[in-house]
């Protein structure tokens, strides 16, 4: 797929409307063109505060009044600006009119990013541009585990996927927002992926991750800039994992982790 035709289908790909194969193509382009994934980034990015004022704010009758001029274009606009209108507020103006409606609103929130995700994905980005690389592969050495303490123990570095394809790299020690976690490096069909498991009292680092996790389901999944997020408990392990990957391949790869133990 070339670059205008990715860029046409920003907004179906992050609420993951599209299938699979073309998910796909999508990931591939995003992984060798710089500019198209800082570009799915930024609306990814853009989602969240909209969605972030749309939740806080109250809608009211004289609100709607002021923006629902904003959005009706002037008939009389020469096609060439109109056309360059409605690229630029297309995503606004669609996302404005839905979240007038409630249940939508709920919906994406639901989607939006979690703060755990936004947290991973910032050292996850280091290992994708091989800045952070594993301390250790095999068994936790005996020096590391010393270090442990009561907040981490040795299980949570047991948590590698079972899943075919996968092909794991090594683990270091890593703190995460204050939170000492067991970073677990690895590859999926060439496509880098991170794992990180942690004890679940600690959630109370991640408020928004917790309130989702509590809700009962087994699996959360959110995209966050141009990467798939999944998170699920593990006994009393939590376990995320984040990959440019599909939703799919992703909620495959977590469910063949075994709880750690």
């Amino acid at each position: 797929m070339k670059c205008n035709e990715i860029r046409n289908l920003v907004l179906a790909y992050l609420d993951s409307e599209l299938d699979a194969r073309t998910s796909q193509e999508i990931q591939l382009h995003l992984q060798t063109c710089a500019e198209c994934a800082q570009l799915f980034e930024h609306e990814e990015k853009f989602n969240e505060r909209l969605f972030g004022v749309l939740r806080a704010g109250q809608i009211t009758p004289a609100l709607w009044e002021q923006i629902e001029p904003r959005l009706r274009p002037k008939q009389r606009s020469a096609w060439p600006f109109a056309r360059r209108r409605s690229l630029a507020v297309g995503s606004l103006a669609a996302l404005l009119v839905a979240g007038m409606v409630a249940g939508f609103v709920v919906h994406h929130s639901r989607s939006s990013s979690l703060d755990l995700a936004q947290a991973v994905e910032k050292d996850h980005r280091e290992v994708v541009e091989g800045k952070m690389r594993p301390q250790f592969a095999g068994a936790l050495p005996g020096e590391i585990a010393k270090d442990l303490g009561e907040r981490l123990d040795a299980a949570a570095f047991n948590a590698v996927p079972a899943a075919a394809g996968f092909h794991a790299d090594g683990a270091r020690l890593c703190q995460l927002n204050g939170v000492p976690v067991a970073w677990l490096m690895g590859h999926c069909d060439e496509v880098p992926v991170s794992l990180v498991v942690f004890k679940r009292k600690e959630l109370d680092h991640f408020p928004n991750t917790r309130q989702r996790l509590e809700t009962g389901e087994p699996i959360i999944c959110t995209r966050t800039g141009r990467f798939q997020f999944a998170v699920r408990f593990a006994g009393d392990h939590v376990v995320c994992a984040i990959a440019n990957t599909s939703k799919e391949m992703l909620e495959s790869l977590l469910k063949s982790v075994p709880g750690p133990g």
